[in-house]
C-alpha cells in the first residue's frame, strides 16, 4: 500500500472517531445518560433554602454539611438552611437533585420518609413538599434551582 493511501485511511479513521465522539456527546443534551440534561458547561454557584418541619417544629439544617477533607459541591456553610450549589465545569440536572444533599448529609429522604420519620397511615402521618410555595411530588428527584425555597412537612 502506498504511503499516501495509508495516511489518508488513518486520517479518515481519526476524523470519523472525532465526529462520532462529538455526536455521542451532544446527541442527548451533552450526556450519554438517558434523561440527563446539561445545565451548565462552565459550572454554577446557586443557593436554595430548605425548611423541614416535623409535626410543626423546624428541624435545624446543620452547618458544614459536605465540607471537610473533601469539599462537596453541594454543602452548607452556616445553620441558616441555605444549601450551596457550587460546581466547576459540566453540571447536569442529576447533579442538582435534592436527594443528593440528603445523601451527603447521610439522612433519609424520599416520598415516604424524611430523616427518621416515615409516612404511616395507621397514625395518620403524611409527607408533603412545596417548592416556592407550590406543591411538588418529585421529592428526592427534584432538581434544585437558584433561589428555590423548598419546604418539607411531616405531619
Amino acid at each position: 500500500m502506498k504511503k499516501k493511501t495509508k495516511n489518508r485511511i488513518i486520517t479518515a479513521f481519526i476524523v470519523t472517531l472525532v465526529v462520532a465522539g462529538f455526536w455521542l456527546l451532544f446527541r442527548s443534551g451533552g450526556s450519554s445518560e438517558v434523561g440527563t440534561k446539561i445545565i451548565s458547561r462552565n459550572g454554577l454557584h446557586w443557593h436554595a433554602t430548605l425548611k423541614i418541619l416535623v409535626d410543626g417544629k423546624a428541624v435545624e439544617i446543620p452547618a458544614n454539611i459536605g465540607l471537610g477533607v473533601v469539599h462537596n459541591p453541594i454543602h452548607t456553610h452556616e445553620d441558616d438552611a441555605v444549601i450551596h450549589l457550587e460546581f466547576q465545569g459540566l453540571v447536569t440536572d442529576k447533579n442538582l437533585a435534592l436527594g443528593k444533599f440528603f445523601d451527603i448529609w447521610n439522612e433519609k429522604f424520599d416520598s415516604q420518609c424524611i430523616l427518621d420519620k416515615c409516612v404511616s397511615p395507621e397514625i395518620g402521618k403524611t409527607l408533603t413538599m412545596t417548592v416556592n410555595g407550590e406543591p411538588n411530588t418529585e421529592f428526592e428527584n427534584y432538581m434544585m434551582k437558584d433561589g428555590d425555597e423548598v419546604a418539607i412537612r411531616y405531619e
